[in-house]
């Protein structure tokens, strides 16, 4: 029997995906009801098991978590992974949607449920090619992408990426910048190193009338804020990619007294490890001189988050042509745009070769307008199909080139 080319799965791919396409809007409709908070996922996780036993698709829960592998298996030894992200955001949604958020207090504003539903869908439709597929897929179904430390850690840890070997790896997202029946790729670093901060500062309190008996944490906390803002104004080169941002600030009792702590928490964002460490450096060092020159004391927490996604060169070439031949060159962008969100799929792409797939999700005649994180966020469903068979046919178009 011929072996099937790349243009015969081309085209049974996109036959599949369109003959299949209601399923993959109920699939996506059915996970937009259940969100789930970071590392409690456990309605979605039994959802996610339910329809990989739907297709067949061999199946386990990551024992300790709330994650599921799937395994297609073909006729070659190489293995690529695609993997989804499965916690909502803690928000309350604010569509009029009639599959909206069954939990109160938690959405799917992020995309995950698309997420989860287009690495499901691919698995499906890879599975039906058999033994043309010339390799195996891993389906990474990873909770907490959310919250640091995040998911992809803990699953590396527990041997996400083992048994068997991935040799690389294909992450989604949705894009409300692009519009639906497109997709994007990205070069290089493709996302912030994010890092949280908190800092008490110590001064002594005192009476209002008369401030110099004391040292006032609150003016200590003013003139620390003001001098941060000099880091990225005057310390980093205008060519660097830095945010420093103070989104929480805490302290006094009343009018009359003068305050003896403050609290401040804030977040850095970076695009190099080399600046991370600098910046980190910086903050301390205008801490610790701020404080000195008040005569206060402060104690800095450094929480080191999530790196930068850094997407593999030759996968990244790869997978942007595999699209342009299924979709068409128009319908894929190669967009240069470096966001200042973090994302844990950087812990995939440091062990093996990655990339993401942003897929379009825009739609203004049918009003799907709003940013990722909104309270009315929503997606133009017809993407899924669109990234359902983008995410199945560029792992297919690797597994063929690593034969």
């Amino acid at each position: 029997m011929r072996k099937a080319g790349k243009d015969d799965v081309k085209e049974r791919l996109l036959s599949l995906s369109k003959n299949l396409e209601a399923k993959f809007i109920a699939t996506r409709r059915a996970l937009h009801q259940i969100p789930e908070p970071s590392f409690e996922e456990h309605k979605t996780q039994a959802k996610i098991c339910s329809l990989l036993k739907q297709v067949r698709i061999p199946h386990e829960r990551i024992a300790g978590t709330t994650g599921v592998v799937g395994i297609v298996e073909g006729s070659g030894r190489k293995t690529i992974a695609l993997r989804a992200d499965m916690d909502a955001l803690s928000m309350d949604e604010q569509t009029d949607l009639p599959f909206k958020s069954r939990n109160k207090g938690y959405m799917h504003a992020c995309g995950h449920d698309a997420h989860m539903t287009m690495v499901w869908g691919a698995g499906w439709l890879l599975k039906q090619l058999g033994k043309d597929l010339p390799g195996r897929i891993k389906l990474i179904f990873q909770p907490a992408e959310e919250s640091p430390p995040g998911g992809a850690l803990e699953l590396i840890r527990r041997g996400v990426l083992e048994k068997p070997v991935v040799h690389a790896i294909i992450g989604t997202h949705v894009s409300a910048s692009i519009p639906s029946g497109k997709v994007g790729f990205n070069r290089g670093a493709i996302s912030a190193a994010a890092d949280d901060f908190k800092i008490t500062i110590k001064g002594k309190g005192g009476h209002g009338s008369s401030p110099h008996s004391g040292i006032d944490a609150i003016v200590v906390a003013a003139y620390f804020m003001t001098h941060v803002q000099t880091i990225v104004s005057r310390r980093v080169s205008a060519l660097e990619s830095v945010v420093v941002s103070i989104g929480k600030i805490a302290g006094g009792y009343r009018d009359n007294i003068i305050a003896d702590t403050v609290h401040l928490e804030g977040t850095v964002r970076t695009r190099s490890e080399r600046m991370r460490r600098k910046v980190r450096r910086m903050l301390s060092q205008i801490l610790d001189a701020t404080c000195a020159s008040f005569g206060a004391k402060a104690k800095l927490d450094y929480i080191c988050g999530y790196p930068a996604v850094v997407c593999d060169d030759a996968l990244t070439q790869l997978s942007e042509q595999a699209c342009r031949d299924l979709l068409g060159k128009a319908n894929v962008k190669q967009t240069t745009e470096f966001e200042m969100g973090g994302e844990d799929f950087a812990y995939y792409a440091r062990k093996v070769p990655g990339t993401v797939l942003f897929v379009g999700i825009m739609n203004r005649r049918k009003g799907k307008v709003f940013e990722l994180h909104h309270p009315r966020f929503d997606i133009d469903e017809s993407a899924l199909r669109v990234g359902v068979t983008a995410l199945a046919y560029s792992a297919y178009r690797w597994l063929e080139s690593s034969s």
